[in-house]
């Protein structure tokens, strides 16, 4: 997952790369995508296609994409 994360980080570029913190798939194909503040999550979720394009250009099939705020 570690290279779905760079994948991810790189397709966004800037800050707004830099504030995924991790990536996931669930087994259904849903692209979980952590981040780093609230406002960051509404951002990102208006790229969810950005983000599933590039996931998909690494080579992982996902369907849907769910972006969330990390608790940590």
């Amino acid at each position: 997952m570690d290279q779905l994360l760079r994948q991810l980080q790189r397709s966004l570029g800037g800050e707004q790369g830099a504030s995924i913190r991790a990536a996931n798939v669930r087994e259904d194909g849903t692209l979980v995508v952590l981040v780093s503040s609230p406002a960051w999550a509404a951002r990102l979720r208006f790229e969810e296609e950005a983000l599933l394009a590039a996931a998909r250009e690494a080579g992982i099939d996902v369907s849907t994409c769910k972006v969330r705020v990390s608790q940590d």
